[in-house]
């Protein structure tokens, strides 16, 4: 009766709602955020990559140096191989082989400003025929510990000019 009395209500139809929005397919910003993302994590993993593999010869070289004894009576030979050795890991040969004596030690002290001075005066001491005291072991062991965690891993354009 009451659509009688109401004849345009009669002729209404039911609202019909639209679908319900999903998440597919997302907006283009997605898509680039998504984008960027994976550019930043892949180039997250090359740079560790690239980075582990920079920092393996400074890893070896302090590891080996703590196999190092102190009563070794060829400390300050051993000591100035493992510092050629890791350097020549990172700068090429020829720039680092050759190097001997002063040259040597002015190359070691451009590369950590802050080196320990008696360095050079305790690897002097391979070529002496005593031992180094237990202090001076020590001191050496030290000193080439901190030398090489400060400047490994070497940088090919920090060179010092000197003559051999």
């Amino acid at each position: 009766m009451q659509a009688a009395s109401q004849p345009a209500l009669a002729n209404l139809q039911d609202i019909i709602t639209p679908a319900p929005i999903g998440v597919w397919p997302l907006a283009y910003g997605y898509y680039l955020l998504t984008l960027l993302l994976l550019m930043l994590m892949a180039t997250l993993f090359i740079y560790i990559k690239r980075r582990g593999k920079q920092l393996a010869a400074k890893r070896e070289a302090l590891t080996l140096l703590s196999q190092v004894t102190p009563e070794d009576p060829q400390l300050p030979l051993t000591v100035n191989s493992l510092l050629k050795r890791s350097a020549m890991s990172y700068l090429p040969r020829e720039q680092i082989a050759s190097l001997q004596g002063d040259a040597w030690y002015a190359w070691l002290g451009a590369q950590v400003p802050a080196m320990d001075p008696k360095l050079p005066d305790l690897l002097e001491r391979r070529f002496q025929a005593g031992n180094l005291s237990p202090s001076e072991a020590m001191q050496l062991l030290d000193a080439a510990q901190a030398w090489l965690q400060k400047a490994l891993p070497l940088k090919a354009g920090k060179e010092v000019s000197c003559s051999h």
